[in-house]
This record gives C-alpha cells, sequence and structure tokens, in this order.
C-alpha cells in the first residue's frame, strides 16, 4: 500500500466493528523524554522511557442493539481491545493491523445542538502492549 485515503480504515471495540458509525481515528503510541544530560556533557541527551498511549474517536450516536452505545456503555470503567486496520483489505506488511488494550474512561451519552447529527468524541488511554500483526 502506497500513499492513501482514510476511506476505509476499520475499527473493532470488544471484538464488535464499529466502522460504519466512527468519522475520524487517531491511534497514537509514544514514549517518555528521560534526560541523562551529566555533569560535563556539553549537549543534553534523552532515553526513551515507558510507552503510552490513547486512541480517540470520533462517533455517530446509535443506540440500537449491537450499535454504539450497547456496546461501549457496559464498558465505561473496563480495559477492552481496540483494533485498528488502515483499510478494509487482509493484514499484511503493507496493511498492519495495530491492537492493544484501552481504558475506556468515557462514554458520551447525549452531545450536540438542536438539529445537529448526534455525535461524541472518545480518548481511552492505553493499558498494555501495542501488538502489530502483518498477516
Amino acid at each position: 500500500m502506497a500513499i492513501f485515503m482514510n476511506e476505509t480504515v476499520t475499527v473493532t471495540v470488544n471484538s464488535v466493528d464499529l466502522t460504519d458509525h466512527i468519522t475520524s481515528v487517531d491511534f497514537s503510541e509514544s514514549a517518555a523524554e528521560i534526560e541523562t544530560t551529566a555533569m560535563g556533557d556539553a549537549n543534553v541527551t534523552r532515553i526513551g522511557g515507558l510507552k503510552d498511549g490513547s486512541v480517540s474517536i470520533s462517533w455517530h450516536q446509535d443506540f440500537a442493539v449491537s450499535e454504539v452505545y450497547a456496546t461501549l456503555n457496559p464498558l465505561l470503567g473496563t480495559a477492552t481491545t481496540v483494533v485498528v486496520k488502515p483499510t478494509s483489505g487482509a493484514a499484511s506488511a503493507t496493511n498492519p493491523t495495530k491492537s492493544v488494550s484501552c481504558l475506556v474512561t468515557e462514554v458520551p451519552f447525549v452531545s450536540g445542538s438542536v438539529g445537529e447529527l448526534a455525535t461524541f468524541d472518545t480518548s481511552w488511554p492505553f493499558t498494555g502492549v501495542v501488538t502489530t500483526a502483518t498477516s
């Protein structure tokens, strides 16, 4: 896969494919920056520390059985697996799948103004190791 347009990104939460209710996803990994500069050093030095990250998702709300609210609400306060893949194709070296356990810290119920589409945003922190599948 070369340069691509975000059109068929797939997202599953707790083994439920909710892709058709998602308008945006940001799967971001980071590592802490630990300064190691010592007396006599002419430049600041650093090493990488603990890894962290989060998954931020923009949702279309849906209260139907097996859809967004029914899937997410029981997960509040628990850790669940979130899987993100750049396209709907099979996992491969050019279409890697990222999987991680996230702590579901928020599940908005209703958000928005009169006449607007019922949407909401979540940002859940990682709680474990990110795995990458290429097959």
